[in-house]
């Protein structure tokens, strides 16, 4: 790291009256429910037909291996510093339980709960939904208020969450600390004419979650926009999304001891085992998929590519030095299943996050060293499944893979081997059905 003279540090801006109300508006809206999939984008939650549904969701996985995994607390990248989630032995890696209760052809309600591991269940989303048909009956609107999960397209929201592979993928770690909800208000459209389907989406969120932050005392940073696009035809389906943010003192962790935790650590004016940053992060990513049992050939064979890009530029700072921080950081996952018999499948991720970073100002090399950025190096995963789905609420797998990223703790880079035996089941009961 290199030195240079150290500007002052940017001072929180306040929020506007206009952004207040937009919240208020949001959060009055949001105390109604339901959820057939937890995480799933809300226009997918409801029931077809007006009722309710109730939904239940669990991944348990027995997992083998020598050390702690690399990817448990991914050093190198600016993230919240905390240990992270020790996927080893047998684990809960995801329940949920969700409500979703569709009032009539323009009114719909969400609800659910989740946990993870040994941590407290706590509501995964929240909100309401207006929805208004165009005459042609092939597109429609959507207007959904609460606490949800930015429209990212199915392959870069659901990459982890009762996904067909174990571990969050290394690129969605990497630019959101893994699943993404926040309390927002979000605009969609959509049109399937039964050959082609679109999709469009922008939001404007509070801004609570990583990759955003609280500014001190708890309050919201600046409200976050973000816009979606989607297209799909035949086999393939490409999506696209983009979200800007202005973090404002979001921390994290520089103690060797910070225990896994969903929050970012608090910046105290003490700045006690936290460093923290002020300036802008951009999101950014992609997805392509293809589908081969929807192509002319009929292949049992589905292909994604889906990449992840965050930006950020501003201060760090920590009661030992404060200096401008630059980052690109990027992930991408390559993914094949096949369809090799009826209720088996096999297939193989592969998958890469990098960063090219710097870090300037007096104290540079120190704020580098304790906030771990000073031990990066890229990270890489391969893994190979074979699963089986004896019915369709019931999927049992196996998997074998390797991760190498920077090691946990001291210098250089870190090699595991592991496998994991994982059971996903889901069930639902549909009012009327």
């Amino acid at each position: 790291m290199t030195s240079s003279p150290t500007p002052s540090s940017p001072t929180p801006s306040r929020r506007s009256d206009v952004a207040w109300a937009a919240w208020g508006l949001c959060a009055s809206l949001a105390l109604a429910s339901g959820a057939a999939h937890a995480h799933g984008e809300a226009d997918d939650a409801l029931p077809p037909e007006p009722g309710v549904r109730l939904s239940a969701a669990a991944a348990v996985a027995v997992l083998d291996s020598k050390t702690e995994l690399p990817s448990q607390r991914l050093r190198g990248f600016l993230l919240q510093g905390d240990a992270g989630t020790d996927r080893q032995g047998l684990n809960l890696e995801h329940a949920t339980l969700g409500v979703a209760w569709r009032i009539n052809d323009m009114l719909g309600a969400e609800l659910t709960v989740g946990k993870h591991g040994s941590d407290r269940a706590h509501v995964e989303s929240a909100w309401v939904q207006a929805r208004h048909d165009s005459a042609s009956g092939d597109a429609w609107w959507l207007l959904t208020a609460g606490r949800q999960r930015p429209a990212l397209g199915g392959t870069l929201g659901q990459g982890g969450h009762f996904d067909r592979f174990a571990l969050m993928p290394l690129a969605k770690q990497m630019a959101t600390h893994g699943d993404w909800m926040d309390d927002g208000l979000q605009l969609g459209w959509r049109q399937d004419t039964g050959q082609r389907r679109l999709s469009a989406d922008v939001g404007l969120w509070r801004g609570r979650v990583f990759p955003g932050g609280m500014s001190s005392g708890g309050d919201s940073g600046p409200v976050v926009p973000t816009v979606h696009l989607g297209w799909g035809q035949g086999p393939w389906q490409v999506d696209g999304f983009a979200a800007w943010l202005k973090p404002e003192r979001r921390g994290s962790s520089v103690s060797a001891t910070a225990g896994h935790s969903h929050t970012a650590p608090e910046c105290n004016a003490a700045l006690k085992d936290v460093a923290c940053f002020t300036g802008r992060s951009t999101l950014a990513g992609a997805s392509v998929v293809w589908a081969g049992s929807q192509s002319p050939m009929a292949l049992p064979v589905t292909l994604t590519a889906s990449g992840w890009l965050r930006d950020e530029k501003g201060s760090l700072e920590s009661a030992n030095g404060l200096g401008q921080y630059r980052a690109q950081n990027r992930g991408v996952w390559l993914q094949a299943l096949w369809d090799v018999a009826p209720r088996w499948q096999t297939g193989v991720r592969l998958e890469r996050a990098w960063t090219t970073q710097s870090l300037t100002g007096p104290g540079a090399s120190l704020l580098a060293t304790e906030t771990g950025l000073s031990a990066y190096q890229p990270a890489t995963r391969q893994t190979v499944l074979l699963a089986w789905q004896p019915s369709d609420r019931i999927t049992l797998s196996a998997e074998l893979g390797r991760e190498r990223a920077a090691a946990a703790q001291g210098v250089g880079s870190s090699t595991v081997n592991f496998a994991a035996l994982r059971l996903v089941a889901r069930t639902d009961w549909l009012s009327g059905g």
